[in-house]
């Protein structure tokens, strides 16, 4: 193989539900679920950019595979460190919710407050539905206080990045309801722009308040004004979850990616050319069996993406089968490096699936040679495994947190860097 091979890869979970896959019980339930990872190389110069615009489609057509549910591979290679500050204002939401319907007012604004502050700041530990939720209390708060200006404008905040938020009267005092509604609807009349994401590098997966809108570099229009949330995901690098406020017209923001030490195993020169070198055969080989025993995944689907031109992209996905090793299915295409080719790449997930039981009916091959089946070794155990830990360590250890530097030497003005911290 000439050139030199890139890769990204993406690490994608699904559960297989009742009654999508093809293998069932009598009741017609799921005999077994499934998980599933997508690996996606990058040969002949293609970008990571060009890798994004595969894998997001592709995962976006698997949701459309019965029962598929997905952990994004960042998601996966940057868990959430337990913050016990966090856990104990999370633990604290319900308490808060029963003072706010009966209790002082006054003191479950502040408590509010409190835990608005932190989840701010630690957004990383935060769930967007807790966020969601310690605004709306301080919202209510406000109104139990007869504070109407102030109790719309929390509501406000809150509809600004999530404009199908409901009021769950439910969860909150009935009385706050018409405070809510009157703020919805001055506040998605409001005023518009456009946010601009740039990464370095670029190429990283941009969602802006939950919704991917593809690599970087992005134009995100029709944004109502005020503040929204934006995540960034790149293989190899930190995720990044960041407030950025849309004040005008339109506002730019920039964020320099800090790697992340963990993945640089998983990606490492090494483990590529194995990998490349397993594609295409009938039973799935010693490095691909690993690749799916080590992130827990039943089947695998590894994808190799070569640009064509400026805008175009030969992409061929296998899907392999861990616990029968068989090659389920195969498909190729061109795809362009636009929305549209998310399109294509979603449409090729869906027929890759097409007829494919997620239960893995198919028994397991008889192994070949007198000596039956021999374990195979996992990614810790491959010698190639232990020469790239060699190297991380010596570029500076694994990180396992992320902080960040507003300013930094060498860094241009109005860009942010995130950088990994060692424990």
């Amino acid at each position: 193989m000439t050139g030199r091979l890139a890769i990204g890869i993406a690490l994608v979970v699904a559960l297989g539900l009742g009654g999508r896959a093809r293998a069932q019980d009598e009741e017609g339930g799921s005999a077994e679920s499934v998980t599933a990872t997508a690996v996606m190389l990058l040969e002949g110069g293609a970008t990571a950019g060009q890798g994004a615009t595969v894998s997001i489609g592709l995962r976006r057509g698997l949701t459309e595979v019965g029962g598929v549910r997905f952990v994004h591979p960042v998601d996966v290679l940057s868990p959430t460190p337990f913050d016990e500050d966090v856990q104990f204002a999370i633990e604290e939401l319900e308490p808060l919710a029963d003072q706010v319907a009966n209790g002082d007012a006054r003191d479950a604004a502040e408590r509010a407050d409190r835990i608005v502050e932190l989840f701010e700041q630690r957004l990383e530990a935060v769930r967007r539905e807790q966020l969601v939720d310690a605004h709306m209390l301080a919202a209510v708060a406000r109104c139990q206080m007869r504070r109407a200006r102030e109790c719309e404008e929390g509501f406000a905040r809150v509809l600004v990045f999530r404009e199908g938020q409901e009021f769950d009267a439910s969860r909150y005092p009935a009385s706050a309801q018409d405070a809510f509604e009157r703020a919805r609807t001055r506040t998605l009349a409001g005023p518009r722009g456009t946010l601009i994401v740039e990464t370095e590098p670029a190429g990283a997966e941009i969602y802006v308040d939950g919704r991917s809108y593809g690599p970087s570099p992005v134009r995100v229009d029709g944004l109502l004004r005020g503040d929204h949330y934006v995540t960034i995901k790149h293989l190899g690098y930190e995720r990044v979850i960041r407030r950025a406020t849309l004040d005008g017209n339109d506002s730019r923001v920039r964020y320099e990616l800090a790697t992340n030490e963990r993945a640089q195993l998983v990606a490492s020169q090494e483990f590529q050319r194995v990998l490349r070198g397993e594609l295409g055969e009938e039973r799935a080989g010693a490095n691909l069996r690993s690749l799916g025993n080590t992130l827990g995944a039943a089947q695998v689907i590894v994808g190799v993406v070569r640009p064509i031109g400026d805008h175009e992209m030969h992409v061929q996905v296998w899907l392999y089968d861990i616990r029968t090793r068989f090659l389920l299915a195969t498909r190729e295409g061109t795809i362009t490096h636009d929305e549209a080719g998310m399109v294509t790449a979603r449409q090729m997930a869906i027929d890759l699936y097409r007829g494919v039981d997620l239960g893995g009916a198919i028994a397991a091959p008889e192994d070949d040679g007198p000596g039956g089946h021999e374990r195979q070794p996992e990614l810790w155990e491959q010698w190639w495994f232990w020469t790239a830990v060699g190297v991380v360590l010596v570029a500076g250890g694994v990180g396992i947190g992320a902080g960040v530097a507003t300013s930094s030497p060498g860094i241009p003005d109005g860009w942010t860097r995130a950088s990994g911290t060692l424990p």
